[in-house]
This record gives structure tokens, C-alpha cells and sequence, in this order.
């Protein structure tokens, strides 16, 4: 039977922050990615996805996520808890919670 696939499908870690799902690429050398970083640190993210597609044979959309990314999911960031059932708000700036439905806006 043939080889069906050129590439292999990469590993994906989901982005806590705006929940895209990012692409981990095992076989991207060091020195691709520190080229990939370069272009990234340098403003060229253009640049950085079009060495990333060279590099691991990527969908353009794929290179784009990671380079968005910066190959690195945003870590989960801790909420306050709520002030009357001390379950977690879903933002920093919620003034409601999606738990109790109790909120405190402010009225004007």
C-alpha cells in the first residue's frame, strides 16, 4: 500500500486565551525555529510563516496560528472568584456571574 500522507499531522495544544487550537511541530529543527522567532521578533510575521511552511510543510493557515502564537499557547489566567457564591468569573472585568447569575454593575 502506498503512503498516503506526505506529512505527518502535527500535535495541536488548545490557547487558553482566545481558544484557537495551536499546531506543535516535533519535527521543526532549532535552527528553523530560531529563524522563525527571528522573523517574528523582527515584525515579519509574513516572513516567519513562509519559513515555518518551508520548514515543517504546513498549511498556510497552520504556520499562521503558530506564528500568531508565537508557537506558544497563552497560559490560562486566574480569575477573581465571584463575591456571592465564590465560584470563578469567566473574565477580569466580569461584573456578572455565570454560576449564581447575581451581578454588580454599576448604576448610573
Amino acid at each position: 500500500m502506498a503512503n498516503q500522507t506526505l506529512f505527518k499531522s502535527p500535535e495541536k495544544v488548545v490557547c487558553h486565551e482566545c481558544g484557537a487550537t495551536i499546531p506543535v511541530f516535533e519535527d521543526l529543527s532549532e535552527s528553523d525555529e530560531r529563524r522563525v522567532r527571528e522573523c517574528i521578533r523582527q515584525g515579519r510575521p509574513v516572513m516567519a510563516m513562509t519559513e515555518l511552511k518551508f520548514a515543517t510543510g504546513c498549511s498556510l493557515d497552520a504556520a499562521r496560528l503558530w506564528v500568531e502564537h508565537r508557537g506558544i499557547p497563552q497560559p490560562a489566567k486566574e480569575t477573581r472568584p465571584c463575591p456571592y457564591c465564590g465560584q470563578p468569573l469567566r473574565t477580569s472585568l466580569a461584573r456578572q456571574c455565570r454560576f449564581c447569575g447575581r451581578d454588580w454593575h454599576y448604576k448610573e
